[in-house]
């Protein structure tokens, strides 16, 4: 896991990981608009990508804001670069995550990565029925989950788990 460890991950890990979750990314910035009020008011904190979802996530001394979407209910992800402030939008079907930051160009396209490629993980069918086809689209996933694994977006248990499940589809 790369980023800058901070209270808020540090409260994250404590108060609202679920077992066997793991953080794959995290990055430092905030949600709202600068002098925005009631659910637009601006919250510093962090951006937390776990394997199973994208949060963000800010321990005050007064409360905390936690906002959480499931990596399989994300539809679209938007990104913005500009001289150093980057953007990225999060969407589902009926909700989204505006998160902003000023982190590292390279740490920032990383979490995009990992995102992307949890995505894609998450899009795999489970259960098929076997035939030809479908036991050469399973080899193709278990290739495509090991280049994931090689680009260091998935663990190596991550990878055996789901190597494990495709496989007893044949």
């Amino acid at each position: 896991m790369k980023g800058k460890d901070n209270k808020h991950t540090k409260s994250f890990n404590i108060s609202h990981l679920k077992e066997g979750e793991k953080i794959q990314s995290h990055l430092e910035g905030w949600i709202g608009e600068m002098m925005g009020k009631g659910n637009k008011a601006q919250h510093n904190g962090q951006f937390i990508l776990t394997c199973e979802r994208a949060c963000f996530y800010r321990k005050g001394l007064l409360g905390e804001v936690l906002e959480t979407i499931p990596i399989d209910r994300i539809t679209s992800i938007e990104t913005v670069s500009v001289l150093g402030y980057r953007v990225l939008r999060l969407h589902t079907s009926n909700d989204a995550l505006e998160f902003k930051t000023f982190e590292d160009k390279q740490l920032y396209q990383e979490t995009y990565e990992k995102l992307e490629g949890l995505r894609n993980i998450s899009k795999l069918p489970i259960k098929t029925p076997i035939n030809k086809e479908n036991t050469d689209s399973i080899l193709v996933k278990i290739k495509q989950l090991s280049d994931l694994k090689d680009k260091g977006i998935l663990t190596e248990d991550e990878f055996t788990t789901k190597k494990t499940e495709l496989l007893s589809l044949l």
